[in-house]
């Protein structure tokens, strides 16, 4: 909300002093043209994929430990079996101790794997998210240039009351379209894998 007041008292204030020069306005969806931007839609697949093989590895030390889990359990319940002797069941006894070492180093790695994985990904999409901002900004930034536009108002924020900021815009000073075919032509043209650039860069 700071941001639309600054926005207008900007666009106000550029109004009053202008002059010799025309104020001109657009107007751009940032949320659809995040959205409908095909780096976003990459930037998804790849990481749906990334979380795919994290799952596979999570499901494998899930089944490890419970393996664990049974043997120590057999373990556990033949120490207190009176059908063994009394040296069995110390052998049983301490089979299941080292068992239940193992459990617990296993639950530690199932923890540690979940919660750096989540990291990293969290980390990834943040960064990616970011870059796809900029460049989304980037774009809008030479299209003003170039057209002449002295602001460029984001329509896809909402008032205090859940109504669109802007509630009405000539269609010719949407420029949301136009953005994104920018953008998607110029992605098209140097498409590189993005996810794999940003792990690479998370492993440095």
């Amino acid at each position: 909300m700071k941001r639309i007041i600054a926005a207008l008292a900007l666009a106000l204030s550029l109004a009053a002093g202008a002059h010799a020069a025309e104020l001109k306005i657009a107007v751009i969806d940032m949320q659809k043209a995040f959205q409908e931007y095909e780096k976003t839609k990459t930037i998804e697949i790849k990481l749906n994929q990334q979380m795919e093989v994290f799952k596979e590895y999570s499901n494998q030390l899930n089944q490890q430990y419970q393996n664990l889990r049974k043997q120590y359990e057999a373990a556990r319940d033949d120490s207190q079996n009176i059908a063994f002797s009394g040296a069995e069941r110390e052998n049983k006894r301490q089979k299941a101790q080292q068992l239940y070492e193992s459990l617990k180093l296993k639950e530690q790695e199932m923890t540690s794997y979940s919660e750096s994985r989540k990291t990293q990904i969290r980390d990834m999409y943040t960064k990616l998210r970011n870059e796809v901002v900029e460049e989304i900004r980037k774009a809008v930034h030479n299209k003003a240039v170039l057209e002449g536009y002295t602001i460029v108002l984001d329509q896809s924020g909402e008032s205090l009351n859940d109504v669109g900021f802007v509630v009405y815009i000539q269609p010719g000073l949407d420029i949301t379209d136009s953005i994104i075919q920018d953008l998607n032509r110029g992605y098209r043209k140097n498409a590189k894998d993005p996810v794999a650039g940003a792990a690479a860069a998370s492993e440095k």
